[in-house]
């Protein structure tokens, strides 16, 4: 098996774009014994029996994409560097966030694609099944996928910990705001509510979010549990003198933003700003970093498993046909290339 990669290891996004493959492209692209992966982080595309440079080359044709350029972003395997990518890639380890799941999704998605489209060799299936099965082992066995490190997630998470149901968020539109809402939502008894500016016709429309306008945000504080603020504005957009107006008190206030949304004089209030989820992800990485290790154990002794699966599946047809002499060959050419303790160990086998 060989695999060609074009991945943000070595291509930056414009370039990434210009070699990524639609769900069209790949259909039209695609040949027996080959399947595409395309994310936003990567484009690889994993075959047998076909010649490296030619499918290279093929590729650089179907995208317009000059060839000497593409030599300088693309990375090839083969043979067990392939084989050892794969399950790096479906088990999270070559992602962005160590770890992450969203992959072994994607990985599956490309594989029952190009079952449905092509035929695939018994040696594309069995190490595409393999890799999968080794990512859900992984997410299983270790922390890997259970320490988040992204600060929209670890925040929803810390939330939703304090078993309080209503959360006002200031700043919803923006990618971590809207990532703390969605999160939010999926553990399913949060109620949230949302500020938008008047003047801001293009805001996040997320569904089972009550929108209210910017400027009555301290009316609602009073109803709400825990107020996240996370916007880009210059100013607070919670001061002290506001809350301390509205009567707002023994609330929990999250300030996610930079410079910061809100003012750390407000009283009988907690108060979480980045610093301490950045702390807290900053812990969960030291913590993916060594379940790293425990990955990697797993998914070489999985590659071996199947390595061995691969060597006796191409020996079955032949040993209908192996007859004593042919047989004792065998064992006396074991003989001569097995350590004695192998040795000893193939003959027990042979005996049991």
């Amino acid at each position: 098996m060989h695999c060609i990669s074009i991945s943000c290891r070595k291509a930056d996004v414009d370039i990434r774009e210009k070699l990524s493959f639609s769900e069209d492209e790949q259909g039209k692209f695609i040949k027996d014994n080959m399947v595409i992966l395309s994310t936003c982080c990567r484009t690889e595309f994993y075959f047998s029996d076909c010649d490296i440079n030619k499918t290279a080359r093929e590729i650089c044709s179907f995208k317009g994409f000059p060839y000497d350029e593409f030599k300088k972003y693309v990375k090839i395997y083969s043979g067990n560097g392939a084989i050892l990518n794969l399950y790096r890639v479906a088990c999270g380890l070559e992602s962005k966030i160590l770890g992450e799941d969203e992959i072994l999704g994607q990985v599956k998605e490309a594989f029952y694609a190009a079952l449905e489209k092509v035929s695939l060799s018994y040696e594309i299936k069995t190490f595409f099944k393999g890799a999968i099965t080794a990512a859900k082992k992984i997410k299983t066995e270790t922390l890997m996928s259970k320490s988040s490190v992204s600060i929209g997630t670890l925040t929803a998470a810390f939330v939703h910990s304090k078993g309080l149901k209503n959360v006002l968020i200031i700043g919803i539109s923006g990618k971590t705001g809207s990532i703390v809402a969605k999160d939010l939502l999926s553990y399913g008894d949060i109620s949230i509510t949302a500020t938008i500016r008047e003047h801001n016709a293009d805001y996040v429309n997320i569904s089972n979010v009550n929108y209210i306008a910017f400027k009555d945000r301290y009316k609602y504080m009073k109803e709400n549990d825990i107020v996240i603020s996370v916007t880009a504005s210059p100013h607070y957009t919670v001061t002290s003198g506001e809350v301390l107006r509205y009567g707002v008190k023994n609330k929990i206030f999250i300030d996610l933003a930079v410079p910061r949304d809100i003012d750390e004089d407000i009283s009988d209030n907690e108060i979480y700003n980045i610093d301490y989820f950045e702390a807290v992800s900053k812990k969960n990485c030291e913590i993916k970093i060594r379940e790293k290790d425990k990955a990697n154990l797993i998914i070489s002794e999985m590659i071996d498993g199947l390595k061995k699966e691969m060597y006796f599946h191409s020996l079955l047809g032949e040993l209908s046909s192996l007859n004593k002499y042919s047989f004792e060959q065998l064992v006396y050419k074991v003989r001569d290339g097995f350590t004695a303790a192998e040795f000893e160990k193939f003959i027990n086998i042979l005996r049991d």
